[in-house]
């Protein structure tokens, strides 16, 4: 599936991994709300908070970091 943007990125990432929102937010200390905001393209997350989504997404995929980043950097 092409994504359009970061959120649609995000969301279907969490989707694959059986991953909630609320789960994300616990992981990352942001708000879930905020989460939410990123995953419906309302706010997109500061660069702070892309590195630590990339990271746990990272974990989740057993990847490297780096290449989690470059994956997420082209819907950012």
């Amino acid at each position: 599936m092409k994504h359009q943007d970061f959120g649609q990125w995000l969301k279907a990432k969490l989707k694959l991994h059986n991953v909630e929102q609320q789960e994300l937010a616990r992981q990352i200390c942001v708000a879930e709300n905020t989460v939410t905001s990123w995953t419906t393209g309302a706010r997109e997350p500061t660069i702070r908070n892309f590195i630590w989504i990339c990271r746990y997404i990272a974990i989740l995929e057993n990847e490297e970091p780096a290449l989690v980043v470059l994956e997420a950097a082209d819907f950012f």
